[in-house]
């Protein structure tokens, strides 16, 4: 099996880290695959780092730096520190468990994908998901549709795997620092027709809060931000790839 770099970006995660990091490390260790996991502590002053540094594994780094420079800027920090042909993203939190990774992996490595993105909305996923925040997302994901292109049915679910050298020409030139990452990633990838897919994920955070005007608000401004950098990076190369 191809051996896989695992990045976890965390801010704040004192308080789930450790067992976070222990639930990964049983998974990847189950599934019989060679990794290393990248703990990106972005400007956590909780302790984060420090605790991560102390949890037993084969191959654990742990980079920090401050101050706060948000999700994107961590996953992209730790993607340029990954060593292996595989990388794969989750969050440092404990809601999304790991156990569909090893599954998202042999997508890849059947040249199924060439990433594999987890999605909420998917059928099969194990998630409590209210009527409201289903509604949302699939609102969301018509306006990604209509302004980017992307046929996703869940942009920003923080499990993530992918084939380094499919995405690196992609995720290098990402600007977006923090959840717009994700939005500015994938809409890279599908101007250069790289295969996508979704996966289901098992999702244990109750969502007990309706969406509020206010995320709605953030996830619109996030998204014509991309649209309008994406716009304007299309007219200046003359080009649909980039």
């Amino acid at each position: 099996m191809t051996a896989v770099s695992v990045v976890v970006p965390a801010y704040q995660e004192a308080a789930s880290i450790v067992p976070a990091l222990e639930r990964l490390i049983g998974v990847l260790e189950g599934s019989g695959r060679p990794y290393e996991i990248i703990v990106v502590s972005d400007g956590s002053t909780d302790g984060t780092a420090d605790l991560a540094r102390g949890v037993a594994a084969a191959d654990l780094r742990v980079v920090e730096y401050s101050p706060n420079r948000g999700k994107g800027h961590a996953l992209r920090v730790g993607f340029a520190e990954a060593r292996h042909e595989l990388v794969a993203f989750i969050d440092g939190d404990l809601d999304l468990d790991p156990v569909v990774l090893p599954g998202f992996l042999e997508t890849i490595e059947r040249d199924a994908a060439d990433v594999v993105v987890g999605s909420k909305v998917h059928p099969d996923s194990n998630v409590d998901y209210p009527f409201s925040r289903r509604l949302a997302s699939r609102a969301f994901r018509l306006a990604t549709h209509a302004v980017i292109g992307l046929n996703l049915g869940d942009t920003q679910t923080g499990v993530k795997a992918m084939r380094r050298d499919a995405v690196e020409p992609s995720i290098t030139r990402c600007t977006s620092t923090g959840f717009a990452f994700d939005l500015e990633f994938l809409a890279r990838l599908s101007d250069r027709h790289v295969r996508v897919v979704e996966a289901p994920v098992v999702l244990e955070y109750a969502f007990t809060s309706t969406v509020g005007i206010s995320s709605v608000l953030e996830a619109l401004h996030d998204l014509m931000v991309v649209a309008r950098r994406r716009r304007g990076r299309l007219r200046s190369s003359g080009k649909a790839h980039r």
